[in-house]
């Protein structure tokens, strides 16, 4: 049976109406904040779930709790990238290599290269500044005020004035 929502229509309060066919269901979007968590890669946690990546950007732009579990998910997977590096590093440091299925059983990461790990790592710290998520530009369209653009203006021109030599005037 078809599940009803209430919604705003036309010249109108609210209407009846069924859902979208194209709809996400909880269940994906359960199913690509998992393999997110488990990747750290957008595109191919979309893939996996069968929906275009653009889709979940949107989703995230307008559901603050699907932003909040996009965000953990990223966090718990960059920690499972360091964890799987750091082992990596101390296998090499000690001179143990695992061999046969003890490789595989203790694996933290996907197979991945040092260098995709730091890079990886390093677009995460790049969107991760003071422990806030920087994604999602809150405020994008907002016009500052008067007294907002006269003050970037006068500080613009006190540093202008230092560097090239104006205030020694």
């Amino acid at each position: 049976m078809d599940r009803v929502v209430v919604g705003s229509g036309k010249n109108r309060l609210l209407v009846e109406k069924r859902p979208s066919p194209r709809a996400i269901s909880q269940r994906k979007r359960d199913d690509f904040i998992l393999h997110l968590s488990e990747t750290c890669n957008v595109t191919l946690s979309a893939e996996r779930v069968g929906v275009a990546f653009a889709t979940f950007y949107k989703i995230r732009q307008r559901d603050a709790a699907f932003a909040a579990a996009w965000q953990s998910a990223l966090d718990d997977g960059y920690q499972r990238l360091e964890m799987g590096l750091l082992n990596a590093a101390l296998t090499v440091v000690e001179g143990r290599r695992p061999e046969g299925d003890a490789a595989d059983s203790g694996r933290v990461i996907a197979p991945i290269s040092v260098d995709q790990a730091l890079r990886v790592l390093g677009r995460h710290e790049d969107s991760v500044r003071g422990g806030k998520p920087r994604g999602l530009r809150i405020g994008k369209g907002k016009m500052p005020t008067s007294e907002e653009t006269d003050e970037a203006i006068l500080n613009r021109l006190a540093v202008l004035s230092r560097q090239r030599g104006w205030d020694q005037l």
